[in-house]
């Protein structure tokens, strides 16, 4: 299942309020935000990257029923999504206000399979031949998919809760879990790769479940980026840190890499954040691909903290690996070495329009992209010179 389009809006008509939507088309907004299989969203500073990707990842928490709408920072917004699947479009739209569903509408292929209006019955057609409707009077506060979902147990609802729990987020310009330890224990519990902190328990089931070759594929990625290691495990710390999160009670364990110039081990509290950021979205990373868990990836500041070599390492590891997979990957950045090494093709620009953020991509503006790349330019002077808007401006500092 792959989301190809979106359009949200929340606190509409209020002083918070925000929308995320496609290049306005002759003078009109509203347009779709659409997205191919490798998404790489650039902007200045406080344009919507990283709450796009805090969008998408909402919608795939209340798809798999991790959150409720009373739990959301904004209780107030609108959805409207375009899915694709097995050869299926999948139109799905909702609308709340403080937390109470005012609306849902799920088409297949333009057909209407699921209606509901505010305090009323919601209705599900199971089979598009057939006239009568399915009734349901569904709690407020909770979307009707999911309770068909759990009642009905249809492939399509089905489909729809299994994108929002596989979804895999990571934060790379945060610690990556740096600072947290992990007790070696319950090996087949569920995996929540939304956690940027799971790195342990990550390494931990991977190793059990897919041995050696799962080693050194991290071991492999870990070379192109120029960190040459000869051992990947999981210790107890040469030296307990206050600053590390574990439970009381059980025994901890942290990661340790040998690097192979250097004697001794280097552990998880010696490594510099550079090497573990890499270290630990590798880890999970591959374990998704192992697993085949993952539908969609989420990745924010992609390249943070690292040096060039390693930033353009990295980039070209992700989109090989994404190319390789059913996976599709979404990525912001600020970084020009990121950026200089993606294809244009894969760039959405960001704009912000006041309380509007509007994406501008190959698939709403490619003549202005394939313009630019006939100027021989890099990727980064996108920016300098301005081909979207003389308004979009980008500070390097």
């Amino acid at each position: 299942m792959k989301l190809n389009a979106i359009k949200y809006s929340r606190k509409e008509g209020e002083k918070a309020e925000w929308t995320l939507e496609g290049k306005p088309e002759n003078g009109q907004y509203g347009q779709w935000c659409t997205f191919g299989d490798l998404n790489l969203i650039v902007g200045q500073n406080a344009t919507g990257k990283t709450n796009t990707l805090k969008v998408i990842r909402e919608l795939a928490d209340l798809l798999a029923g991790e959150a409720e709408l009373p739990e959301l920072l904004y209780d107030t917004a609108r959805y409207d999504i375009e899915f694709s699947t097995g050869g299926q479009k999948i139109a799905y739209a909702f609308k709340f206000k403080k937390a109470k569903v005012l609306e849902e509408k799920l088409f297949i292929n333009g057909e209407l399979f699921l209606d509901r209006d505010f305090g009323g019955v919601g209705k599900l057609r199971v089979d598009k031949n057939a006239g009568n409707l399915f009734e349901f009077k569904p709690s407020e506060n909770k979307l009707l998919a999911l309770i068909i979902r759990e009642a009905l147990q249809l492939p399509l609802f089905e489909e729809l809760y299994q994108w929002g729990k596989s979804l895999t987020h990571y934060r790379f310009g945060d610690r990556m879990g740096k600072d947290t330890m992990a007790p070696i224990r319950d090996q087949d519990k569920e995996l929540d790769l939304k956690s940027a902190s799971n790195a342990i328990a990550a390494f931990e089931k991977g190793r059990n479940s897919f041995g050696e070759p799962f080693i050194d594929t991290i071991k492999a990625d870990m070379e192109k980026m120029g960190y040459s290691l000869e051992e990947i495990g999981t210790a107890p710390l040469k030296r307990m840190n206050k600053r590390f999160n574990y439970s009381v009670g059980e025994y901890p364990m942290a990661l340790f890499v040998k690097e192979a110039d250097i004697n001794d081990t280097t552990d998880q509290s010696e490594m510099s954040q550079g090497l573990f950021r890499a270290l630990s979205l590798l880890i999970q990373l591959n374990y998704s691909l192992f697993a085949k868990m993952p539908s969609c990836i989420l990745i924010d500041d992609i390249g943070e903290g690292l040096d060039y070599g390693r930033s353009k390492s990295l980039i070209e590891l992700i989109i090989n690996k994404a190319k390789d997979s059913s996976v599709q990957l979404f990525m912001t950045t600020n970084d020009r070495f990121i950026m200089n090494k993606t294809s244009l093709e894969y760039w959405s620009i960001i704009k912000r329009e006041g309380q509007k953020s509007l994406f501008y991509n190959y698939r709403n503006s490619e003549q202005i992209f394939d313009d630019f790349e006939l100027t021989g330019l890099s990727n980064f002077s996108f920016f300098s010179s301005n081909p979207i808007t003389t308004r979009i401006r980008y500070n390097n500092g």
